[in-house]
């Protein structure tokens, strides 16, 4: 039987070679359902004590930011199976995986200046349209779209900017469903000021903030865990991966 080690690095060698999240799901559904929920939890707590900087370890964090994406992959019977292990092994690292609170804050998501607010007259399906094409004033009017489609045409189009996802991240109220979205995208969670805004936002889930800690770095970490404004489970997770960093650094 493989060590857990040797699984990890397995996995870590394999995803490498997958370049869509689709297949890495799957690589992850045939390996893991080798194991049972005790040699899974210890699977992913050796995942989750290695360095986020590696792109391996990246690649399979990132797909565990959605936690659809863990009952996908592990079914929902070892899904809480697994959890129980962790629970009963004392592996804290990783049960915050499996749980998926509501947002410390909920509000309806809307235009936030007059000149967006004109959006509201167009149709749903012309909103949609508008998102897909390559005009920066519309792209603008949009970013404050209630619809997730309207921002999911938005993530995709080649116009739109870091600045501009940046800003659909840290809008306050904002919805649950699209802040997943971007949390998600292929392209724009790999971005440092992205990852950032989402986490800092306290109408984010605290599942998608909690998976989403992973990438930051000390200084935000700090800040994360002393803000007032977000869920007391992100404020937790970021001051016990402070304290691991700085135990590292020691």
């Amino acid at each position: 039987m493989q060590s857990i080690e040797a699984i990890v690095e397995s996995l870590l060698k394999d995803v490498l070679t997958l370049p869509e999240r689709k297949m890495q799901v799957e690589l992850l559904k045939r390996r893991l359902s080798l194991q049972g929920p005790e040699e899974i939890a210890r699977i992913l707590e050796r995942l989750y004590t290695m360095d986020s900087s590696i792109e391996g370890v990246r690649r399979l964090k990132s797909i565990f930011v959605d936690p659809d994406s863990l009952i996908e992959v592990l079914g929902e019977v070892k899904y809480r199976l697994t959890y129980l292990s962790a629970v009963e092994m004392g592996i804290k690292r990783i049960t915050h995986l499996f749980t998926n609170l509501p947002p410390h804050k909920r509000g309806v998501r809307g235009y936030s200046t007059e000149e967006e607010a004109k959006m509201e007259f167009i149709t749903l399906g012309e909103r949609r349209s508008l998102a897909k094409l390559n005009d920066k004033d519309t792209i603008d009017r949009l970013l404050s779209d209630p619809d997730p489609v309207v921002i999911k045409n938005l993530l995709s189009n080649p116009r739109i900017t870091e600045t501009e996802v940046v800003k659909i991240a840290s809008q306050r109220p904002n919805s649950a469903e699209i802040l997943k979205l971007v949390a998600t995208h292929q392209k724009w969670s790999k971005r440092y000021p992205v990852i950032k805004a989402i986490v800092l936002n306290p109408y984010t889930p605290p599942r998608i903030a909690t998976g989403l800690l992973e990438f930051l770095l000390a200084q935000d970490l700090k800040r994360i865990s002393e803000d007032r404004t977000l869920h007391p489970q992100v404020k937790m997770c970021a001051l016990q991966l402070l304290k691991e960093k700085e135990g590292k650094n020691t």
